[in-house]
């Protein structure tokens, strides 16, 4: 690996260097591919000797070795800092507070946010007026409950956005058990990308129930997944969503493994998924679906099928800005980039906080709430503890703050949980590209 070779991090707590700011510069690691350093601010990841993992890590204090990690610093680019800027560019439209399943981690209740409705098209179209008015790009998620419930009007909305030769994409988030031929054909004219939840086999049945709550919606959304598999190939974008909770655990290794194992879509891990105190993940939890993570990983690396680990997709996004060198990234575009809009034309930061009044940003009769957005682009500076000595600061600018919120009651109070399992997916996705870029860098630049 060579210093052009814009690459990113791994664990362990970097060291202060005495020639630069009082911010952790460096991040050691090692793997089976060799021993690496992260440099934090430009995003850039170095195959260096062991003795200098060694200076990194404290473990010796060699100043021929701090002279040289000084030098290879100061050699890499130093990226503008700059604080995230108010620019919405994708809104999530609450088409249905209501669903026809009652899965148990539902975060919104029973689907309906604790206010059911259908949202009219004169809502919808009022949002999409206000919030992509002289967008160049603006992408549109037809979101819920279940959507597809409300189907007729996101018909509408859609052909409303051709007509005006709106610059807008679309995608939708379902629980896959409404979907019809007709409408997958409708869906590709429309070029929709669709996110599908599917948890994998036996997690799905336990968790994901019909509206009886005795039985689940597992085998019919399988024979959907199946009949539907050639089209759904055919649209934009597609994957799977997968939620693991504390009580499906023991499934999430089975559940995972058999999914990548017989479908051709990317999966996507959702975790510590509820906001209901006593059944969130706990330190033992997190340790577990840790060492759930590094076992798929060791089992795809051993067999060379780095392409279908590729298909994870949360190892699948980080491999990928590693190998960009991305700066200035965040987990979660919510409140900066990306807001929700409830049924009633309310807007909110993200479509977990739909109908939190307290998180309420403005609505399609009073704009947008410019003071609340300012204090997140404030937050997603990561400029405070913990966050600005984080070696992780420069992807993450803070996490989810619906998890920090569910935790504390404080949407800017950082929920270490958030952090050991976003650094656990950080540590694999770097052990994953610092494998493949060893034995198949040709993969990298596919993706």
């Amino acid at each position: 690996m060579t210093l052009e070779r814009s690459v990113i991090n791994t664990a362990v707590a970097g060291k202060k260097h005495p020639s630069h700011s009082h911010l952790p510069e460096w991040q050691a690691f090692s793997f089976a591919s060799g021993q690496f350093l992260l440099h934090i601010p430009s995003s850039h990841v170095l195959e260096v000797p062991g003795y200098l993992v060694a200076q990194v890590r404290g473990e010796v204090n060699d100043p021929a070795a701090a002279a040289e990690l000084d030098g290879l610093a100061q050699a890499l680019p130093r990226p503008v800092k700059k604080k995230p800027e108010l620019d919405i560019r994708a809104i999530s439209l609450n088409m249905a507070q209501g669903c026809n399943l009652r899965c148990t981690y539902c975060f919104a209740g029973e689907g309906d946010y604790g206010s059911k409705g259908m949202m009219s098209f004169a809502t919808a179209k009022a949002a999409i007026s206000l919030l992509a008015q002289g967008k160049s790009s603006f992408h549109v998620v037809f979101f819920g409950g279940e959507p597809m419930l409300n189907f007729a009007v996101m018909e509408q909305v859609v052909n409303w956005c051709e007509a005006e030769q709106l610059p807008i994409t679309f995608s939708m988030t379902t629980n896959g058990t409404l979907l019809t031929a007709e409408k997958m054909a409708w869906l590709k004219a429309k070029k929709f990308a669709l996110n599908l939840s599917y948890d994998g086999p036996g997690m799905h049945a336990k968790q994901r129930l019909n509206k009886d709550r005795a039985t689940n919606s597992e085998a019919l959304v399988e024979r959907k997944i199946a009949a539907f598999s050639t089209q759904l190939a055919a649209l934009r974008d597609v994957r799977l969503r997968a939620t693991v909770t504390k009580a499906t655990l023991p499934y999430a290794e089975e559940a995972l493994l058999a999914t990548l194992n017989s479908k051709n879509f990317k999966v996507f891990l959702s975790h510590h998924a509820t906001s209901e105190r006593g059944v969130e993940f706990g330190d033992d939890d997190i340790t577990y679906l840790g060492d759930v993570l590094r076992r798929i990983v060791d089992r795809f690396i051993a067999a060379g099928d780095f392409a279908r680990l590729l298909k994870l997709e949360n190892i699948e996004q980080a491999v990928r800005m590693i190998h960009r060198g991305k700066t200035g990234g965040m987990t979660c575009g919510a409140g900066v980039n990306y807001l929700t809009v409830s049924v009633s034309g309310g807007f909110y930061l993200c479509h977990r906080f739909n109908e939190d009044e307290s998180e309420r940003v403005g609505g399609i009769t009073d704009g947008l709430s410019y003071d609340k957005l300012a204090e997140v682009s404030a937050f997603r500076s990561a400029g405070k503890a913990p966050c600005n000595t984080c070696w992780m600061r420069e992807w993450c600018a803070g996490g989810c703050m619906h998890e920090h919120k569910s935790a504390s009651g404080d949407k800017f109070a950082i929920d270490p949980r958030f952090c050991r399992l976003q650094a656990i997916e950080m540590i694999e996705a770097m052990r994953v590209y610092t494998t493949i870029l060893a034995r198949d860098p040709a993969l990298l630049e596919s993706i």
